[in-house]
């Protein structure tokens, strides 16, 4: 049976790269190297999955006919980018193949039949919970980063979703350093927890950046250990993580005896410039938190290599407690204070050898736990 599809060319664009993230790279299963297109209630369906993620999306065309088939992600995005006219018609025959004529442009693009693609749930979103897209979206901005690359520990390659009534909370760890985030909701989310793939967060991320999306909702199916992210034309299901998080609230330090107020734009700065030095060794830069009279005192970074010589940055801060040298990977505490919102930092610490918290003087939700780096002779 015949099927012709007309649709927007830069429609159809966006929609490949939104589901071209989730396409897999199975060399066992072809198939999932490719895009599902169908018909769905008069619209064309995209949708892509590696097995751990699907993407799917929506958007309006003129449908002729039922469409039911696979095409080679790669390929098929390529050819849409590359063509200049603004509508573009694909002819299916009912063979694993589409025909696309754009303009000037006629081409043919082989498949694999549908059939052999695996099956897409559908998911009932009325009974789910609906949250503001922005505040999602700074959630896992704050957190996501923080989540390690490391396959062999499973858990730590999620963030640490908590519902609690309308609390919720997000926390993410690879060992070396800790982000937490909470935000109260309009809406109850009950009483849940779930180990959600980074993977997953930074589509949902990445979809919430370049869109204008204002709700996203949120959906736990009875059934299955996955969850549902659904956003106008666009759905995310995941699979969760199994096994149990790190009991991470005993490295959160309860108390501290040396405390630094700085600007955060002035600390980001000396980091930055810290940075070209400590690259070459291990990125490591020591800071000298010296107290001062009457909330005066400075802090001064400090790096060196013996590759590429030494460096020195001194900066005006609020110092109170004990004076304290302390190294950090200066990579990772700049991954911390780049999602802060500006204005003065807070750093508080007990040790040179204990884990430092970070936030932001200007929020009471979040923080960032950073481990300290070993320095000679202590």
């Amino acid at each position: 049976m015949t099927c012709k599809v007309t649709l927007q060319k830069n429609s159809f664009a966006e929609s490949l790269a939104i589901v071209g993230r989730a396409v897999g790279t199975h060399t066992h299963l072809p198939v999932l190297s490719n895009i599902l297109l169908s018909k769905d209630q008069g619209q064309i369906r995209l949708s892509a999955t590696n097995l751990t993620l699907c993407v799917t999306t929506w958007l309006d065309a003129q449908l002729d006919g039922d469409l039911a088939l696979t095409l080679p992600a790669k390929t098929l995005t390529d050819v849409i980018n590359s063509l200049s006219e603004p509508q573009v018609i694909i002819t299916a025959n009912g063979k694993p193949e589409a025909a696309i004529n754009c303009g000037t442009y006629k081409g043919t693009v082989k498949g694999i039949e549908a059939s052999e693609y695996p099956e897409i749930p559908a998911f009932d979103i009325s009974n789910g919970v609906s949250i503001n897209a922005n505040t999602l979206k700074e959630m896992i901005r704050k957190v996501v980063f923080a989540t390690s690359l490391d396959e062999s520990r499973p858990v730590l390659n999620g963030v640490l979703v908590s519902m609690i009534e309308r609390i919720l909370t997000m926390v993410a760890t690879d060992g070396f350093r800790l982000t937490h985030c909470t935000s109260e909701l309009s809406t109850s989310l009950g009483k849940r927890q779930v180990l959600i793939p980074a993977v997953a967060l930074k589509e949902v991320l990445r979809i919430l950046t370049t869109t204008r999306v204002q709700q996203i909702t949120l959906v736990l199916p009875p059934v299955g250990n996955q969850i549902v992210l659904h956003c106008e034309n666009v759905q995310i299901v995941s699979q969760l993580i199994d096994g149990k998080y790190p009991e991470y609230q005993a490295i959160i330090p309860k108390s501290h005896k040396t405390r630094v107020i700085v600007p955060q734009v002035e600390l980001i700065k000396a980091c930055k410039q810290a940075s070209i030095i400590a690259r070459e060794g291990s990125n490591i830069v020591r800071f000298h938190l010296v107290p001062g009279m009457e909330k005066s005192g400075k802090m001064r970074l400090s790096a060196e290599s013996d590759e590429t010589g030494a460096s020195e940055i001194e900066l005006a801060a609020t110092v109170e407690g004990q004076p304290l040298e302390i190294a950090f990977n200066v990579k990772y505490l700049l991954d911390g204070l780049e999602v802060l919102p500006g204005g003065d930092v807070i750093i508080e610490t007990n040790a040179f050898n204990t884990p430092a918290k970070i936030r932001s003087a200007r929020e009471e939700d979040y923080y960032y736990i950073l481990m300290p780096m070993h320095i000679d002779g202590k």
